[in-house]
Formats: C-alpha cells, structure tokens, sequence
C-alpha cells in the first residue's frame, strides 16, 4: 500500500507540473493557479512522496492513518498556495495542522492534547490578526487588499494585530521562542509524525506568512521590526539549541527551527529577491525536515541508537547525514544555497546586523552536526542484546531503501540545480505582485 500511494502521489505531480503551465482561476476565484502555487504544490507533493518512500512503516502506529495525513497536510499546503483570500489561506494552514495533531494522538494522546491547545491559541491569534486586516481594508482578497493598502500609512491600530498575526504563525511554525510549545510535541510523536509537525506544518505556516507579506507589502513597518525579530530569535536559537543537545532528533528539529528563521529573514528584506531566496529555501527546508525524522527511525534512546549507523543502515545514515546538513546550511547543498541567496538579500537591504546573527546560528549549526556524523560514521554500533525499543533499528526493505536513495538524491539535485529552481521561485515572487 505505501508504494501505490508514493506512486499515487508522483502521478499528482506530473499532472501539477503539466497542468500548471497555465494560469487560471477556479471557484470563481477563490483559487488561483499561478506560479507560485506551482512552486509551493510541486515542493508539497514531492516532499510527501519522499517521506512516504523513506518512512519505516514497522515504526509507525497505524499504516493507514500513515498514508493518508501526509496527504492531508499536502493538500493544505497546497490550498493556502492557490488561495487568493484570507479565508484561503486558513482553511490549507488548519487543514495540514490537523494532520499532525490525528499522528501525534496515535502513540501519544496527552501530547495530542497540548498539540490541539496550541494550535488553538495559534489559530485564535491568526484569526484575530487576519480580521483586523479585513475590517481595515474592508477585502478578504488578498489583492484586493494590497490595492487599497497603496493609499494607507502604517498605523498602530494595524500594527498591533500584526503581532498578534506574526506571534500566531511563528507558534504555527514552531519558531523560536514559541517552539517550547511545538517542538516537545513532535519529538514524542511517531518518525513520520515529528517529521510532518517540524516539516510540511511550518512550511504551510511560512507559506501564509509569504502571501500576507506580498498583500501588505505597501506598509512594510507594520511587521518588518516583527518579523527581524522573529528572524533573528529563531536564527540563534536554533543553533544555539542544536549544538546544546546530543540525542538526534532533537538536534534535527532545532537545525529546522534554525533554517526557518533564515526563511523569515527573507521576508524581513520585503523585497522580489529576498521573499524568492525565501521561497526557494523553504523548498529545501520541506524535503529535509519532513523526510529527516522517517529516515531517522525511532532513534528515541538518544545518540546510542544511531551509534555506527553508517556500517549497519548506510543509506538511512547517509540520509540523516545529508538531512542535518542542508538544514544547517552546509555547502553544496539545497540548505546552503538557500541560505546563501537570503543572505544576498539582506546585504542588498543593507539588514548586516540580522545577516550576521544569521552567520553566527549557522557556525553553531555546522558545529553540531558534525558531532551527529561523529557519531553516525566513526563510534561503533551498539550490540544487538544492549538495543532496546527505544534504540530499535528501522526494518530494511527494498522500498524503503530506495526512498532513501530518493532522498539523498532529491536533496544534491536541488542544489545542482539551484539556478533554475531558484528561477522558478523568482517567478512565484513575480505572481504575487512583488517587483
């Protein structure tokens, strides 16, 4: 059933990849069809695909329920991509949140529990933020809205929901400091549940706040010092997390923590090139850290349990490897370039105080992933009668093999082909109205 469901999902993207050279609308235009949905729908499907080809179905707690959220989740990322409304973009965030809170319930309900008050805190935020901008412009339209914000100022009476707005989808996303609400959840969570509330949720959680970035783009001052520091907070906090902790999947969830910040500093530079860098990263973020918990298996007995997994599950090893090192931003990597073409945003900007804190959290980044690949490559496995379930190793098939070698393979081609693929993203900017 997993390979006909990963075959299921490659066919959806042939027919997106097809079907999204033209531009359109649907519901009478409630949905659009343009190319920064085909950017943001492509990442969603073949980062679902990936996960369900890497995943180690004996770790997971339902099969079916397995198959069918990161579908779920997939198809709210892409919902809030084609919407062209506030209400839109709600429904694909609630829509792929819900997604996440149904595989945390399976193994541990009580987090299941703290996941749904969180997210609805996060959704009462968002709402509230998303009303004010309706009753001020008098639109739920998000071009609309853009077209009479070209005659306003920056007031406070917008500012102040602004925060309200940013604080819910940093919380959505689980962004430094708001992740103390987020992150414990997915790490008690099955492998490919922690990789769907780090992953494919914060990225349907950044694809909002890329949209409402582009609608309110006429007064940037309503939630540019907001967003720096949010950037900033999530940048160092990251790292600095990342590099305190030792188990692995910690260590992967705050290397995403990281990365997403460098997402949010693009918006920070409000402009086409900065919200592209944006964009194109957010690709490479999707792939990494929602495949990199389902490659990493169980692995909850801390860095014993992935103690020599280079000689004894060399293709998940590598992934992992591959996984933390394109989060952290290492070259030549998806992650790197990424982060790399945000930084040249940030310079043109003249934004060096934030594209330093950003250099500072991807050192300590760096720094803690080579400590996992110390640990992958060169520290001797544990003995067969010292594992337990907690250091359990993740059952070999041929299929789950080969979504290894997917992974691994999908993750250097975004990076060799970061040129085109970044053209792309720079066209997605390009439909959202920003010049």
């Amino acid at each position: 059933m997993p390979q006909a469901t990963a075959l299921i999902v490659l066919i959806a993207l042939g027919i997106e990849l097809w079907a999204g050279a033209t531009l359109t609308t649907f519901f009478g235009g409630a949905l659009v069809q343009d190319r920064f949905a085909l950017f943001a729908k492509a990442v969603a499907l073949l980062t679902a695909a990936v996960a369900l080809a890497a995943t180690d179905w004996t770790a997971e707690d339902s099969l079916h329920l397995g198959l069918a959220m990161p579908l779920l989740a997939s198809f709210g990322i892409m919902v809030a991509a084609s919407a062209a409304d506030l209400v839109g973009l709600w429904a694909g965030l609630e829509l792929a949140a819900a997604a996440g809170v149904v595989l945390v319930s399976l193994r541990r309900p009580d987090l299941g529990l703290r996941l749904l008050v969180v997210g609805g805190v996060a959704s009462t935020l968002i709402v509230v933020g998303l009303a004010f901008v309706y009753a001020t412009t008098g639109n739920a339209d998000l071009t609309a809205i853009r077209d009479v914000l070209m005659s306003h100022t920056p007031t406070l009476a917008l500012a102040i929901p602004m925060l309200l707005l940013l604080g819910g989808l940093a919380l959505r996303a689980g962004l430094a400091p708001f992740h103390v609400g987020v992150l414990p959840v997915g790490l008690g969570a099955s492998p490919l549940g922690a990789g769907l509330v780090i992953g494919l949720v914060a990225v349907a959680a950044a694809l909002v706040a890329v949209k409402l970035a582009a609608a309110l783009i006429p007064i940037p001052a309503v939630y540019v010092p907001y967003a720096n520091v949010i950037a900033a907070l999530a940048m160092l906090g990251g790292g600095a997390a990342a590099l305190a902790v030792r188990s692995p999947r910690p260590r992967l969830a705050y290397l995403a923590v990281g990365q997403l910040g460098w997402v949010a500093a693009g918006l920070v530079t409000h402009f086409r090139s900065g919200t592209a860098a944006a964009l194109f990263l957010l690709g490479a973020f999707a792939v990494a850290a929602t495949c990199g918990p389902a490659l990493l298996g169980r692995a909850e007995g801390g860095e014993p349990a992935i103690a020599g997994f280079g000689s004894i599950r060399p293709v998940r090893a590598a992934g992992v490897g591959l996984a933390m090192l394109s989060l952290a931003g290492a070259p030549p990597l998806a992650g790197f370039f990424g982060e790399l073409a945000v930084a040249a945003a940030l310079a043109q900007s003249g934004n060096f105080v934030l594209l330093g804190l950003g250099l500072l959290g991807s050192v300590m980044s760096l720094a803690a992933v080579v400590g996992t690949l110390r640990v992958l490559y060169i520290q001797s496995p544990l003995e067969e009668s010292r594992r337990g379930a907690a250091a359990a190793l993740p059952t070999v098939t041929a299929f789950s093999t080969a979504g290894g070698v997917a992974f691994c393979l999908v993750i250097a081609a975004y990076g060799a082909f970061g040129y085109p693929i970044l053209g792309l993203a720079d066209q997605g900017a390009e439909a959202l109205g920003l010049r």
